[in-house]
């Protein structure tokens, strides 16, 4: 839905002014009146469309945390254990053997980024952004959610005085009816005249049953609008404001001073801009990606077997061992001195403890490349920041088009407002006039409810400009950031 129509805003001025009308019901719907306040707090709170723009405020403001986070150290640790058959390099002692033998070992490692292009800074900034700029999308939604509700609600106070208009029309049928029915018995009028106005009667009978179920309907808007789930038309009512004849002064002031104050204050037109300075920071961190990567790692690790054994010093002896003979002659064997130990069973604790290796270092990473995708970050960023522009530009030139259609309509309708009470004061001394002339036998029925017709045109279109010209002149104030009152 577009928000701040033309259409929908119309209602918007007069609404803000009917509430401090009334008692407020509570959410079960069992009272009899809803004030316009209450059903518009009471709309944000249930809405679930508000609700889950609130979700998209709670995920944002996560994202501006984790990039916060992103510039702490990363720490990491694994563990591993296992059974080795055959062949293997001992992790203990660093030999060869070819056993069975448990082995394992644990690792712990950490890394800080010292420097990326400051890609994690222009990170934070951004979405920073993003989160105010979902606040506003936020706002939007409630105003959306406002405006569906004030245009409910009005539509019920509309339909509830046409039906005052249709019930009047009655009595006065009824009136004339009686009259004639008087002037038949007398000889004075045909009984076509009292056919007709049973006719008449029936059909303005028919017309209070429709602006009736008008009324209903627009009731069961209103309240699916505000989720109730124990109310009705049937225990369901609004406060009724006092809504005064419009003022026939003339507007003075322009739709270009409209427009200066509304660009400060709707959020649609905050929104854009805040997502085009998002859209600049992402350039900025693709940006990023030409640069080169600093990082300080460091490691801290162990290990263990369960073939590993330590060696009893103070069993050392060195023993001579023939190695081979001299020429090949039994009799001459060549010696040498070997030593001999005993060896005992080396705990896994003690393997751990005496097996740390520990490192520190800087890590440079130099982007050389990288199929381009640096590059094509950059221009896709870039074509991000013209869509920005453009939504930007087309968040202002519709926020000027309905600010101009609404002063046009605002002027519009104030002239229909005075034009259709002229009429409907010429109307009704026209009706009386024919009424009189019916009476006395100058006119039939035919020529009367011509006369009887313009007057129920003339009092609906009345009502329509009055109405029409309240909420269009409402609305530019709204627009001004103005108090709406009535």
């Amino acid at each position: 839905m577009r928000s701040f129509s033309s259409t929908v805003l119309a209602t918007l001025g007069l609404v803000i002014g009917s509430y401090s009308y009334g008692q407020a019901q509570t959410a079960t719907g069992s009272e009899t009146v809803w004030t316009l306040q209450q059903s518009v707090d009471h709309a944000v709170k249930n809405n679930l469309q508000i609700r889950q723009s609130g979700l998209a405020v709670d995920r944002a403001a996560v994202d501006v945390k984790q990039a916060r986070f992103e510039q702490l150290p990363s720490l990491s640790g694994s563990a591993s254990h296992g059974f080795n058959n055959g062949f293997f390099l001992d992790p203990a002692r660093n030999e060869l053997q070819n056993t069975q033998s448990w082995t394992g070992g644990a690792n712990i490692s950490g890394q800080l980024n010292l420097f990326s292009g400051l890609q994690n800074t222009n990170t934070i900034k951004r979405n920073k952004l993003d989160l105010q700029a979902t606040q506003l999308d936020q706002q939007k939604a409630q105003n959306d959610v406002v405006l569906s509700v004030v245009t409910a609600f009005m539509q019920v106070l509309l339909n509830q005085e046409l039906l005052k208009t249709n019930q009047e029309r009655v009595k006065l049928t009824q009136s004339q009816l009686e009259r004639t029915q008087k002037l038949f018995k007398a000889g004075s009028v045909p009984e076509s005249n009292v056919l007709d106005l049973n006719a008449q009667m029936a059909s303005d009978e028919l017309n209070i049953i429709t602006a009736q179920n008008n009324i209903e309907l627009a009731e069961l808007r209103l309240i699916q609008l505000l989720n109730l789930e124990n109310a009705s038309p049937a225990n369901f009512s609004i406060a009724i404001p006092t809504i005064p004849d419009p003022d026939q002064s003339v507007i003075n002031f322009s739709p270009q001073e409209v427009y200066q104050s509304a660009e400060q204050v709707m959020p649609e037109i905050k929104r854009a801009n805040v997502r085009l300075e998002s859209a600049m920071r992402s350039v900025e961190i693709a940006r990023g990606g030409y640069l080169p990567s600093l990082s300080l790692v460091g490691n801290i690790s162990t290990r263990y077997s369960s073939r590993s054994s330590l060696i009893d010093l103070s069993s050392v002896r060195m023993e001579s061992q023939t190695v081979g003979f001299v020429g090949g002659n039994p009799n001459q064997p060549v010696t040498a001195f070997f030593p001999t130990y005993s060896a005992a069973d080396y705990p896994y604790i003690d393997q751990f403890k005496d097996n740390i290796g520990e490192y520190i270092g800087l890590s440079l990473n130099v982007p050389i490349l990288n199929a381009f995708r640096v590059r094509n970050n950059v221009q896709l960023s870039r074509i991000g920041v013209q869509n920005a522009q453009l939504n930007a530009e087309i968040a202002k030139n519709d926020l000027q088009q309905t600010i101009a259609q609404s002063y046009t309509d605002a002027v519009g309708a104030q002239r229909r407002f005075v034009a259709a009470k002229r009429q409907l004061e010429a109307f009704e001394q026209a009706y009386k006039n024919a009424e009189i002339r019916l009476n006395n036998g100058l006119i039939n029925n035919v020529d009367f409810n011509v006369a009887r017709n313009n007057l129920v045109k003339a009092q609906s279109d009345i009502i329509q400009a009055k109405y029409d010209y309240t909420f269009k002149l409402k609305i530019l104030e709204f627009y001004q950031g103005k108090t709406i009152t009535l």
